[in-house]
């Protein structure tokens, strides 16, 4: 663990330049006090996910697909406990018409990630019991499973860690597309989730958006190939710099580091620069996209309504 940060902390060093605003977490003040501590995913179709803090309060919830957009189109799951926002979650969900009439064949699937022992099964039972109590309270006879993480598994060999912190790293670079695999995977368990907190309202890109804003910026990184040379060229000459080379040695490496760095700083600023206007515009669309979906979720509720009274 101690490596990873060492890491993480001399490629911000390297580089001078910290990621896009939204995902500026290496450079942050600590803010240890209102962390992220628990991550939560919930899906029927609708997907979303929780960020709590060490008391279970929701911190954020964000959209994982665009049934989850609609679905918190119409709520606000900050501030209350997970196992709340869990049954409110369903409660919306079959509101808006995504279960079935009797709700036989449907299934609320709950994922959890803590950074506190012990504390996964605690809130799952509480959420299981809580979402169960929501279906046996309206005669609907759904069911609550764990989330099969089972997609997860190549990445998870490949990687050697857990599916979920997979999972985890896959949705952080689904949210931050301007990061790569190496920079969020040198992130711990509580920083990833920290970035996730910080996919806020309006300043996110919606789940529908993100495909394309995606696309746009593997191009770029296409781009500026020479750069992600640079970092991996700046990480190797440092781990070369061994305490039995002479002085000389070490001298000719430092020169040739700052060199390299010079070179990556103009490069990264140009980077910056140009994937912040690729998300500023999705910002900008999502913000449209956001009025549909509102739009979506009171005609799915008006639908529902109808049908009731038929």
């Amino acid at each position: 663990m101690k490596c990873t940060k060492i890491i993480s902390f001399m490629l911000v060093l390297i580089l001078g330049v910290g990621v896009l605003a939204s995902c500026d977490l290496l450079n942050k003040k600590d803010d240890s006090d209102n962390d992220a501590t628990t991550y939560v995913s919930l899906r029927v179709n609708p997907e979303i996910e929780l960020l709590a803090d060490e008391d279970g309060t929701v911190l954020a919830a964000n959209a994982i697909n665009e049934d989850g957009e609609v679905v918190l189109a119409t709520i606000t799951l900050e501030g209350k406990s997970v196992e709340e926002a869990s049954a409110v979650f369903t409660e919306t969900a079959n509101d808006l018409g995504y279960f079935t009439p009797d709700g036989e064949k449907d299934t609320v699937y709950i994922d959890v990630n803590s950074t506190i022992e012990g504390e996964e099964t605690k809130i799952k039972d509480k959420m299981d019991k809580s979402i169960r109590d929501y279906f046996s309270n309206n005669g609907i006879n759904g069911k609550v499973s764990s989330e099969t993480l089972d997609k997860y598994a190549d990445k998870a060999a490949e990687w050697g860690i857990s599916k979920g912190h997979v999972k985890l790293v896959m949705r952080v670079l689904d949210a931050c597309p301007e990061l790569t695999d190496t920079e969020v995977l040198s992130l711990s368990v509580k920083d990833l989730m920290k970035l996730l907190k910080g996919e806020k309202g309006e300043e996110k890109i919606t789940a529908g958006l993100k495909a394309a804003c995606r696309k746009e910026i593997d191009k770029l990184k296409d781009d500026y190939a020479r750069l992600f040379e640079l970092r991996a060229e700046i990480k190797a000459l440092q781990t070369s710099k061994t305490d039995d080379l002479t002085e000389e040695e070490k001298a000719a490496i430092e020169a040739q580091i700052a060199e390299k760095e010079a070179e990556a700083k103009t490069l990264s600023q140009e980077y910056k620069a140009k994937a912040g206007q690729i998300k500023d515009s999705y910002k900008e669309s999502s913000k449209e996209a956001r009025k549909a979906y509102r739009a979506e979720a009171e005609k799915r509720k008006k639908e529902k309504k109808d049908k009731s009274a038929t």
